[in-house]
């Protein structure tokens, strides 16, 4: 999703009662424990050419309507995609040309297990491809329940109407107690830790390839690669709000080396310097 949008929801933590305070998004409490958060963000006055980012977990994106479709802009090379589309692992240099007169985006933001168990699909399948239509990737009887989706009136009733619909669903593969320890301790740390640390903090019982492979196995990519998601991610929002015309007052506190290593993040995961960035 839109990097803008993404730093929002990462910035609100309902354990401590820190909800999103940006008027232009609407938030929904669910019941189902399938999904961690359903938002509809206003696109009225934004900037068209949007950098796109995800956090390791897995996010569909619906458009207004089903005639809707997504220009993208994936390192330098054009593609389009349908009305309901697919955000899930690394997302690289890759921005979205928004349409002038776009209302709005649904964004629904899964557990990572969940999302895999319930739709059936692998994580590898987003390695080289992270942002996909849906229908692509989805049985049929998915396509079905989101074209009822859209059936409905408001967009209140479309949340809900999901959130009846995922609470029926059990899932085959339940995440570890270990795992979600670990990616909470990354979440708490805002990124600014290593993988040696997340050990220490998890205790003798667990070793880095158990970690490792269940990191893939359960959210699709490596506890060192989540790290590094999570560190930009809350960087960029800091210093976004901070206005300081030094990266360093940033940049350091949050677990870079220097700023070669966070120019270094910035390039790869927006594919220009922070410089060049248009920040509003």
């Amino acid at each position: 999703m839109p990097i803008n949008f993404l730093q929002n929801i990462k910035a609100s933590d309902p354990l401590t009662l820190n909800p999103i305070a940006d008027q232009d998004v609407r938030c929904f409490d669910l019941v189902t424990e399938h999904i961690l958060g359903a938002y509809i963000f206003s696109c009225r006055g934004l900037r068209s050419n949007q950098p796109l980012f995800n956090d390791g977990c897995p996010s569909l994106i619906f458009m207004p309507r089903k005639s809707d479709a997504v220009l993208l802009t994936e390192k330098g090379e054009t593609r389009k995609v349908n009305f309901a589309w697919v955000c899930c692992g690394v997302i690289t240099n890759t921005y979205w040309e928004i349409p002038d007169d776009l209302e709005y985006i649904m964004v629904i933001r899964f557990q990572p297990s969940s999302f895999y168990s319930l739709f059936n699909v692998r994580p590898s399948m987003f390695f080289s491809k992270p942002i996909c239509n849906l229908e692509d990737i989805v049985e049929e009887k998915w396509m079905q329940i989101f074209d009822k989706m859209y059936e409905k009136k408001t967009l209140a009733e479309q949340v809900s109407f999901l959130d009846s619909v995922f609470s029926l669903f059990q899932t085959n593969h339940s995440c570890p107690y270990i795992l979600n320890a670990a990616t909470n301790y990354i979440e708490d740390k805002r990124g600014n830790t290593t993988v040696s640390e997340v050990l220490q903090h998890l205790g003798k019982g667990v070793n880095a390839k158990w970690l490792h492979r269940n990191f893939v196995k359960y959210i699709g990519i490596s506890p060192k690669k989540y790290i590094s998601l999570q560190r930009f991610i809350y960087t960029y929002r800091q210093y976004k709000i901070s206005k300081s015309e030094d990266f360093l007052d940033v940049i350091l506190p949050s677990g870079y080396y220097d700023y070669n290593h966070f120019l270094k993040d910035f390039k790869y995961y927006i594919g220009i310097a922070p410089s060049r960035h248009h920040w509003d």
